[in-house]
């Protein structure tokens, strides 16, 4: 017998509309389809409203107003825009909503509600977010007061996909579902996307009237960005069974990801007009911002924590021999970050267990069955489940995590978390029903019949690992190998080469600081006797010499910073996370002036927060950003992409031109200071650039790669480690 899952439903092609409003459809701006009910409003019938543009037919319904096609044509040219507008019909009153879609434009009319939203409200609102304790709780009483339902709840979904109440207000009357938790097949994996696509739905009435789209096929017509969607008669179901008649949703988006709901149930039927909707998704938002915030925050503290421990861990281990001695004693520090119940270290046949810790047998039994994974640096997980000697399975750390120190040496580093024994509380039991069509004799999964209350103890699991301990971890292993590595044989000539190189960097610095100053002294006095200038106020000197005194204060820091970067192997510096955009279009800006590269084709995408200190980070993107500028100013369209991405626990910024390129197959290092490639003869420069730039990586703990071609163009990756999310 055939069954038809739920995420099968292409619940965007429905082709109908709810009660409350009206829509219109047009491509090339002619009308191509309209809702049945839209006679009410414009006295014409489908087959006359057919043809018609956006404009005729708005004059149509609207005869005494006047409007702004072009200001409407610009507005929703934009991508994801809307042009939105409060209008009367007859003695109604309505929002109308234009917008583009999937190659179309859409019209759409809606009922205004009696909800009027005031600008002292939207200010009182914010405060109200601003300066309360429970931010999610306080966006379910605001949402409450604004859309007037009996119930509103902040969903969130955990890793497995299934959700869980964190916060609610409802009235008295009703029971409360604050942390009850709702299984994965509740909103169907197409539902998730269209939360994605589109921050808010509602649901008017569950047994209200829907009217057809026609003039077009319901499945060529895409209504993920409709207001006015019907939903799902599964989904209409579940609201029955759930006692609601009328229901509102709005996404909570972080990250480009859907982190939660705002989910809103009432009794009787009610319509939330768009004004209430748009109030309430901006208030969403409001304190999504908030709670990035404060989250930020929290990492930024817990990211000072460990990287206070890792400074002291390679400071010891790099003077003491006895390197598990060393992590012995660190380990009460590292269990304490990593919310650990104890540690297990492995090494040269030896074994040491501090804190709480599975038996020594129990150990070997972990580690012959983590045989087959002993190429993996780090393994971790929340559900390990082994065999206890007398045969019973043992679930009392199901929190493991081992950290290979010495590949092939059989060094390694264990960590365990208790069992986590939890009584979780559903609406209703998590299970799926099956019903059968008489008729057709297809199944599918039919909505819960139930959501009392319904306790479930779960065991054999641990408390999860989060990203940011097992980052941490990563840099505890990469130390420790580090220490390890300059204690062996081929140190000796890799110190040679540094000690060479790091004097020619010395010379360097001391060069910029001390010869520079002079000339640069000269260049910041001449600005200031033109600042002193009264007749020179408001004239381009006087804005051309504030611009170079600037830049004037700017290289002094730079060099000071450089110097100290030649003077000391750890120079002193707080870590913060800094989104280095405007420090990359300054850069652009000025390197477009300084290398003549007027036609430049530039691309930024959205950036990503970095670990470092301002002024080394602008330092580095203004030697790769200011050569990829330069060495592809001579091509006749010069391209330089910025872009950054996640890849894993790591940042990466890539800088790509499209320039001369670098022969990376001449056995030079590129990174060495004044080193200067064959082809580079026709352009300034004194071979320094990429030298400070593989200097202030190796200070900020990243890594630089490049690839290139000649003549074809040359890629700078920078990848940046354990950043927070």
């Amino acid at each position: 017998m055939p069954q038809v899952d739920c995420h099968d439903e292409q619940i965007h092609l429905c082709g109908k509309i709810q009660y409350f409003g009206y829509l219109f459809v047009f491509e090339n701006n002619v009308c191509i389809a309209a809702s049945k009910n839209s006679i009410e409003i414009t006295e014409r019938s489908i087959e006359q409203i057919i043809g018609l543009t956006i404009d005729q037919l708005l004059n149509l319904m609207t005869p005494d107003k006047r409007w702004n096609f072009s200001e409407i044509d610009v507005n929703i040219s934009i991508p994801n825009n809307r042009f939105t507008e409060h209008i009367r019909i007859g003695v109604q009153e309505y929002y109308i909503s234009i917008y583009q879609y999937s190659k179309k434009q859409f019209l759409e009319i809606e009922i205004c509600s009696d909800y009027i939203a005031k600008s002292n409200n939207l200010n009182n609102y914010a405060r109200a977010l601003e300066h309360c304790n429970d931010r999610w709780h306080m966006l379910t009483e605001l949402i409450k007061e604004i859309t007037g339902f009996d119930r509103v709840m902040v969903y969130r979904f955990l890793e497995d996909n299934s959700g869980q109440v964190i916060a609610e207000s409802k009235n008295e009357e009703l029971p409360s579902f604050l942390s009850y938790r709702y299984p994965e097949f509740d909103v169907p994996i197409q539902a998730r996307e269209l939360y994605t696509r589109f921050p808010s739905r509602n649901v008017a009435d569950i047994d209200g009237k829907l009217f057809e789209i026609l003039g077009i096929s319901a499945d060529q017509l895409d209504l993920s960005h409709c207001g006015l969607r019907a939903f799902s008669p599964m989904h209409l179901q579940y609201l029955r069974n759930a006692h609601a008649r009328a229901s509102a949703s709005f996404s909570i988006m972080i990250e480009g990801k859907l982190w939660g709901l705002v989910t809103c149930q009432h009794t009787l039927p009610k319509h939330v007009d768009l004004g209430q909707r748009n109030l309430c998704t901006f208030l969403t938002q409001y304190a999504v911002n908030y709670h990035l915030l404060e989250h930020q925050k929290e990492l930024i503290d817990a990211y000072k924590v460990m990287g206070a421990v890792e400074r002291d861990l390679k400071a010891e281990l790099l003077v003491q021999h006895d390197f598990h001695g060393v992590l012995e004693q660190f380990a009460p520090k590292i269990m304490e970050i990593v919310a650990a119940d104890g540690i297990v270290l492995i090494y040269d046949g030896g074994l040491s267990c501090i804190g709480e810790t599975p038996g020594q047998k129990e150990i070997e039994l972990i580690d012959d069955f983590l045989l087959d994974k002993d190429d993996e640096i780090l393994f971790s997980t929340n559900k390990f489940i082994y065999s206890q000697p007398d045969g019973r399975d043992g679930l009392y750390f199901p929190g493991v995590i081992r950290i290979n120190i010495l590949p092939g040496n059989k060094w390694f580093l264990y960590l365990f978390r208790k069992e986590s024994i939890i009584e979780e509380i559903w609406a209703g039991k998590p299970e799926k029903l099956i019903v059968t069509n008489e008729n057709s004799g297809i199944s599918y999964p039919g909505p819960r019949t139930s959501f009392a209350k319904w306790k479930e103890m779960t065991k054999g699991s641990a408390i999860n690992w989060k990203i940011i301990e097992l980052a941490f971890l990563e840099k505890i292993v990469n130390i420790t190998q580090q220490a390890i590595g300059q204690r062996g044989g081929e140190i000796f000539n890799l110190n040679r080469e540094l000690i060479r190189s790091n004097n020619a960097l010395d010379t360097f610095g001391y060069t910029l600081t001390h010869d520079l100053k002079n000339p640069l002294a000269m260049i910041k006095l001449s600005a200031q006797m033109i600042l002193s200038r009264e007749e020179d106020k408001n004239s381009m000197f006087y804005k051309l010499a504030t611009n170079i005194l600037d830049s004037s204060h700017l290289m002094a820091e730079m060099m000071d910073k450089v110097y100290d970067l030649s003077q000391s192997n750890y120079i002193h510096f707080e870590l913060e996370l800094i989104n280095p955009q405007s420090e990359i279009l300054d850069i652009l800006k000025n390197s477009k002036k300084l290398y003549n590269s007027k036609n430049l084709i530039f691309s930024l995408d959205d950036t990503i927060a970095i670990p470092g200190e301002r002024t080394l980070l602008y330092q580095m993107f203004l030697n790769l950003i200011g050569n990829a500028v330069k060495y592809s100013s001579k091509k006749e369209e010069p391209m330089v992409e910025v872009k950054s991405y996640r890849k894993g626990l790591s940042v990466i910024y890539e800088v790509r031109d499209n320039g001369i390129g670098i022969d990376l197959n001449n056995g030079t290092n590129i990174f060495d200071i004044f080193n200067r490639m064959p082809n580079t003869a026709e352009f300034e420069g004194a071979g320094i650039g990429l030298s400070i730039v593989k200097r202030i990586a190796d200070r900020l703990g990243a890594k630089v790669s490049v690839e290139s071609e000649i003549n074809v163009g040359t890629s700078f990756q920078v990848e940046f480690i354990n950043v927070p999310l």
